[in-house]
């Protein structure tokens, strides 16, 4: 049954990863296999600026992901029990589009921004921060909830008879979380990280919005590539784009493990 949609998704995640491979091979004049070059992948890695982006967006998908997950499980461990009033608002940004929070973020807090205006200078800068700090701020504020939905859906009314269960038994609290929430969560938990990571590590919007204008974001090297040089800069954003790929297929390999590995050991 799931063979429709993995033959449509092959087919156009496949489909780009072609074409992408072939711009990064392919010079800009054309040309045949026998004009095939590496070029473009030699430029991509002698670049200090692509390092410097590659090393921002790890550092800010790390984070991001990292944070977001640590927080997501207590958030909705403490709106298992409570109402869908709460739970809609906790709710609320998931269907925001990333690039209105992004814009709200400048308005708000950039220098000159309503805060700024309204409170004198602000204690930190979020907008333009060299380290990152609004770019992860705003995946946080994004991100966050969407995990929590995910672990609210994994938890059920099955989960709160088997804490029960446990603590008939004379389980602690921290046992119950380890043994009983914990096994529940995990994999909801292990699957929406990845599509966190993949998402954070190849957005284009949110980077070229709040983040510093030094370094980078890998997706936004890949565009200031095509800018800046028209003939060599198509193939060197295609090969950025490519390493992309590649970081979230690994990312994607590492969970799955993850949850296996798990999986096993709960076995």
């Amino acid at each position: 049954m799931l063979a429709p949609a993995v033959g449509v998704i092959t087919l156009l995640f496949g489909g780009a990863l072609v074409g992408a491979f072939m711009q990064s091979v392919t010079p800009a004049l054309g040309g045949g296999i026998e004009s095939w070059s590496l070029e473009s992948w030699r430029e991509l890695f002698g670049d200090p600026v692509f390092g410097d982006a590659l090393a921002f967006s790890l550092r800010t998908t790390v984070l991001a992901t990292a944070i977001s997950a640590a927080l997501a499980v207590p958030i909705a461990r403490a709106l298992h029990h409570r109402g869908g009033l709460s739970r809609t608002f906790v709710a609320l940004p998931v269907p925001v589009p990333h690039l209105l929070v992004a814009v709200t973020a400048v308005l708000w807090l950039a220098p000159g921004g309503i805060a700024d205006r309204a409170l004198g200078a602000l204690p930190l800068a979020l907008v333009r921060d060299p380290s990152g700090l609004g770019v992860v701020l705003v995946y946080l504020y994004k991100e966050i909830p969407f995990l929590v939905l995910l672990l609210l859906a994994a938890m059920g009314r099955d989960l709160d008879r088997r804490e029960e269960m446990a603590a008939v038994l004379g389980v602690g609290v921290w046992g119950r979380l380890r043994l009983v929430v914990w096994p529940a969560v995990r994999s909801p938990l292990a699957v929406g990280s990845l599509i966190v990571a993949a998402f954070v590590f190849g957005a284009f919007e949110v980077p070229l919005a709040v983040g510093p204008n030094y370094p980078p974001a890998v997706a936004t090297y890949a565009w200031e590539s095509t800018q800046g040089d028209a003939l060599t800069g198509a193939g060197r954003s295609a090969a950025a784009l490519l390493v992309t790929a590649a970081a979230s297929v690994a990312i994607a390999l590492a969970v799955t493990r993850f949850s296996r590995g798990a999986g096993a050991a709960d076995g």
